[in-house]
This record gives C-alpha cells, sequence and structure tokens, in this order.
C-alpha cells in the first residue's frame, strides 16, 4: 500500500481534534447514562487533556529539550512526544480533577470507556503522517510513505534510500496496529463493563489490555520514532517494553486485590455548588494560560474546545442558583400568559424569506514562523525564518435566507478582492501578491445546533502561524502557502439568543485569507432574537471580540478586532480587523395551510 499525501500535518491536525470530540461524546453519554453531572464530566475532561499533552512532551524530554524548556519556559517546536506519559499523566489528571472537584461517584470507569475510540482516532492521523512508523517488511501490509513523512527521512538518512526515491521502503503499518487494536480494547470493555464488581477495575484492566497491545506492537515499530532514550534495547527488548512489562504484573495484581476485597457501596450524585466549579474552573484557566506556550496552536485549540463550553454552563449554573426563584417564576408565568392571549393570532408555520446584500472590508499584520527540516528534537536539522504578514481585503456578497418554526437555511455567494505584503524577517526580501476569491455556501441553524459549508475557489493565500515541514533542510523562502480550493466548514452548539459555542473553517467575511481561517468563539445575543450578537474568539495568531449589531431589522453591522500579544518593537500593535455592512430585503411572509 501506498500513502502518500501532500500535506500530512493537517490531517494529523485534523484527527487529534476529532478524537477529543470523541473522547467528549462517549464520556457524556455514558456519564449520562449513569447520571453523572455533566459539567463537572467537562471539568474532567479538560483537566485530563491538559494532563495528556504536557505528559506526552514531559516524557519525552531530553537534556537539550530540559535546556529549551528552562530558558523559554516552552518546549523546542520538534519536541519529541511519548504515548506512555500521556497515559500516565493522564491518569494523573484525573485523579486530582476527581480530588479537587470532591467527586465521590466512580469516574475512572466512564473515561476507560472513551479513551480507546478517542486513542483510535487519533491514530488515523499518526498513519496519515508517517509518524510512530515500522520498521522494514516483505510482509503484503507494508506500507510505503512519500518524500515529506518522518518514516522517509529516517530511511534516507540511514542510507536505505536514496534523494532520487520518491517513496520509502515497505514498513509495518505500525498507527494501523494500534488503531484496531484500541478499536478492539475498547469493543471488550463495553461488553464487559458490568464485569468487575469494584468501581475502577474496568478501567485497570483496560490499562492492562492497552500496554500488552503496545508491549506487543512495540516489536514492530522502528526503534527510532520511540526517541533516544526509550527506543534504545536492554536485555533484548526496547527499554519502554520493560517499562509496560513492570507495570502489567503490578496492574493486575491490583485488579485482583481490589476485585477480592471489594465492598459494596451506595454512592451519591450531587452537582457541586457552583461557587466551587467557577473557582476550579477560574484556577484550570489560569494554569492553561500561564503554560500557553507549552502548546501548539492545535493543541491550545483542543483545550479551548472544552473549555468554552464548560465556562457556558458554569456561567448558567450560576445564574439559575442565585436568580431568584420569585423573580423565574414570575417570568415563566407572563412568558405563558402572552402566549396564550397571542395564540389565537399566532401563525402556527409562519415562514420567512427575505435576500441580503453585504460589504465588508479586513485588514492588519501579524507574524508567522516557516521551519523547513528533519529529526526529532535535539536531533532535528532545520533552517527557520520569520515572516511579517500585512494584508487588505474588500468583499461582496449575496445570500438568500429562508425562516421557518426556529429553523433558518441560508444560502448564497461571496466574493473578495485584495492585496497580500510578506515581508522576510531575515533576509529581508519582500513579496507582493493579490488574493481573489469565490465562495459559494450554504448554512442550515436551528435552534440549538446549526451546521454550514462551502467552498473558496480563486487565487488563494493563507498564511499558518507555524509551519513546520517535514523534508530536506533549506532555509525557507515564504511564510504563506497557496491553493486554488479551500473548503468552508461552519458548527454551533447552543442557543444563539442565550449563550453557544461555533467552530469556522474558513468561514470569516469578507475573506477568510490571509489569517482568519480557523477560528473558534463563544457568543451570546442576551435573550435577544433581533440578530444582536457579542462574540469572544481566537484566530490562528490572537483572541478578538465581535459583534453583530442590528438596526431597524434591515440593516445589520458586523464589527471585529483581534489583538495580537508580541514583544517585538520592530512592528508595533499587530492585529486584524473586520467590519461587514448587511442590508435586508425583498421580506416575504407566508402561512402555510
Amino acid at each position: 500500500m501506498i500513502l502518500k499525501i501532500d500535506q500530512p500535518q493537517f490531517f494529523y491536525d485534523l484527527f487529534y481534534q476529532l478524537s477529543l470530540l470523541i473522547v467528549v461524546l462517549i464520556f457524556l453519554i455514558e456519564g449520562t447514562r449513569r447520571n453523572l453531572p455533566w459539567i463537572s464530566l467537562l471539568l474532567v475532561i479538560v483537566t485530563t487533556r491538559f494532563f495528556v499533552i504536557a505528559g506526552s512532551k514531559l516524557a519525552g524530554i531530553n537534556s537539550d529539550d530540559l535546556n529549551f524548556f528552562i530558558q523559554h519556559f516552552s518546549f523546542p517546536p520538534e519536541h519529541t512526544k511519548n504515548m506512555a506519559g500521556a497515559l500516565l499523566f493522564g491518569l494523573i489528571g484525573l485523579g486530582l480533577a476527581k480530588l479537587a472537584l470532591r467527586i465521590k461517584y466512580p469516574i475512572l470507569d466512564v473515561f476507560a470507556i472513551a479513551a480507546p475510540f478517542g486513542m483510535a482516532i487519533q491514530r488515523i492521523g499518526c498513519l496519515s503522517a508517517g509518524c510512530c512508523f515500522g520498521i522494514e517488511t516483505h510482509s503484503p501490509l507494508g506500507i510505503q510513505y512519500g518524500s515529506n513523512t518522518p518514516a522517509f527521512f529516517h530511511q534516507l538518512y540511514a542510507g536505505r534510500i536514496d534523494f532520487a526515491d520518491e517513496l520509502s521502503q515497505h514498513i509495518h503499518p505500525v498507527p494501523l496496529y494500534f488503531i484496531l487494536s484500541s478499536l478492539l480494547i475498547g469493543i471488550i470493555l463495553l461488553k464487559f463493563r458490568n464485569y468487575w464488581k469494584r468501581p475502577g477495575n474496568l478501567a485497570l484492566s483496560g490499562l492492562v489490555l492497552i500496554l500488552l497491545s503496545w508491549f506487543s506492537i512495540e516489536f514492530f515499530r522502528d526503534p527510532f520514532s520511540n526517541g533516544t532514550f526509550l527506543g534504545a534495547q536492554f536485555l533484548g527488548i526496547k527499554r519502554i517494553q520493560i517499562i509496560y512489562l513492570i507495570f502489567i504484573p503490578i496492574l493486575i495484581s491490583v485488579i485482583l486485590y481490589r476485585e477480592k476485597h471489594s465492598v459494596q457501596k451506595v454512592y451519591q450524585v450531587q452537582e457541586n455548588h457552583p461557587i466551587h466549579n467557577s473557582l476550579y474552573l477560574a484556577l484550570l484557566a489560569s494554569l492553561i494560560f500561564i503554560t500557553r506556550g507549552w502548546f501548539t496552536f492545535i493543541e491550545f485549540t483542543v483545550l479551548l474546545f472544552v473549555l468554552i463550553p464548560v465556562s457556558i454552563g458554569v456561567i448558567i449554573q450560576i445564574i439559575k442558583h442565585f436568580y431568584s426563584p420569585r423573580v423565574r417564576v414570575s417570568v415563566a408565568f407572563i412568558t405563558l400568559l402572552s402566549f396564550i392571549l397571542m395564540s389565537q393570532t399566532l401563525p402556527e408555520n409562519e415562514k420567512k424569506v427575505y435576500q441580503s446584500i453585504k460589504f465588508g472590508y479586513s485588514g492588519g499584520n501579524f507574524d508567522t514562523y516557516h521551519d523547513i527540516g528533519t529529526g526529532q528534537g535535539c536531533d532535528r536539522v532545520s533552517q527557520s525564518q520569520d515572516f511579517h504578514q500585512k494584508f487588505k481585503m474588500m468583499g461582496i456578497g449575496y445570500s438568500k435566507t429562508t425562516e421557518q418554526n426556529n429553523k433558518v437555511l441560508e444560502y448564497g455567494l461571496n466574493g473578495y478582492f485584495g492585496s497580500h505584503h510578506e515581508l522576510a524577517r531575515t533576509n529581508r526580501t519582500e513579496i507582493d501578491e493579490v488574493i481573489l476569491g469565490l465562495n459559494p455556501f450554504v448554512k442550515y441553524d436551528m435552534t440549538w445546533v446549526g451546521v454550514g459549508g462551502g467552498l473558496h475557489i480563486g487565487d488563494l493565500n493563507y498564511s499558518p502561524a507555524n509551519w513546520v515541514e517535514q523534508k530536506q533542510s533549506k532555509f525557507p523562502t515564504t511564510g504563506t502557502k497557496k491553493s486554488p480550493v479551500w473548503p468552508q466548514f461552519y458548527f454551533r452548539i447552543g442557543p444563539k439568543h442565550i449563550a453557544y459555542f461555533s467552530y469556522k473553517y474558513a468561514d470569516q467575511f469578507p475573506s477568510p485569507f490571509p489569517g482568519m481561517f480557523q477560528n473558534m468563539e463563544i457568543g451570546s445575543g442576551f435573550g435577544q432574537k433581533t440578530g444582536l450578537d457579542l462574540r469572544f474568539g481566537t484566530f490562528l495568531h490572537g483572541s478578538y471580540l465581535a459583534a453583530t449589531i442590528p438596526i431597524k431589522n434591515r440593516f445589520y453591522i458586523e464589527p471585529l478586532y483581534e489583538w495580537i500579544s508580541t514583544s517585538d518593537t520592530e512592528f508595533s500593535n499587530p492585529n486584524q480587523i473586520s467590519l461587514g455592512l448587511k442590508y435586508r430585503f425583498g421580506h416575504k411572509t407566508t402561512v402555510a395551510k
């Protein structure tokens, strides 16, 4: 099998995010089945994920990485990660979260059921990127990787292939072995989740199965992909395998002992006081903010993916707890009375159709980083350069919208054009280019969920914050990528007029290029259904505030300002701004019979 992907890092990042989504969904479904409070569950998830990411890096640290960490309080851009460290620190984080949140009921087993499926999804990204690669094989299962993967470069520098080759030698598809074993373990845990009498033994047995599978798979994995220390052999096997062999019998003994001395307990499930949850959330958010330099953009985005909705949940919990019950009852009664009085004239199936035309401007400046090289950690050989990006964009759009029964369907076409200037910070070369494109799109919003998609077609430039390429080292000449086609995606959860969370990929008017092509945001309409909206979010480079301000239900103003923190003195006040003006016309209202 041949696996040759132009942008393996994109797929790695994609499945990295999807893995967390799968874990969150399974965790919440299983937790709900056990009647566990979802706010506590989300707080546990974001805490565990923080420790998983930090542990994967701390466990792979060497002396050079440690010196870099001490000087910069962050890890090198190409730092080696270790899955065993991620698992160990994840368990530590889970235990600390359970202790700090005063969780008396079993929660480890819930996490154990979700984790293997998330690991399987994440390994799809590893399979695409060519990391965690295997040793050479003549088996029909063997896989060949393209020239932009760690597997290819390892064989190149080992002398097993030369520069004229486009593919690596056939190697064991180790990530595929991880995927299959993780799925099998997840199915086994689901089938036998009620087998153990003592809570926690399901998780421990799952850990034993994971370590056993990892121990076996290591025989097919190239030692170089383990790192210098863990991949080194001792007594005929790798050091990491010895660690697995030490822990497996210990865990089995603990399971048998706990099962033999199990005591029936009645657990009382109770949600924490809102103040307790808010203090824990504030402490956790502060910890993530202080250590933000430890994480790549995609890792930080994954943390925000859970941190933002749980923040909304805690805020709602506080409002419900401290809001006067008498006022709540009065508001509910007035709302019900109003509905009864209006029920004779309120259409049951009113359909509104209108058209919109909009104009927009965006502009700003920010810095990006491009690194080209091979290897990991202190073994990496690379060259890098910083680039200063500056752009101005204009756009125009047309759409048609249908509203019916709290469901909104919008589709249309946007067009944009503008200038993009790039300055190389080291060799001082400058590039001026034009960005132009067309963007057909469609969106479908319901009360609690919204989805959408589209396509950008044209001469597109996009500038990732940190662009690290795995290929033969050379000096980077640009920090901007080009593409004639780019996908658009939109997802929202939560009612827009109360509080919601959304993820947007290339969904920004007038244009998501060059630096607004991926963002996450939290927003609220403050109870208004007029289109009023205030949002806080983050792009690749910084955080932003945005709003939608209606004027007499016809005109809409959509400002956005992003601030970017930097210690650079050459280019002051890096920021991105956007301003959109929308006008609705052609309103038609019909009532279905």
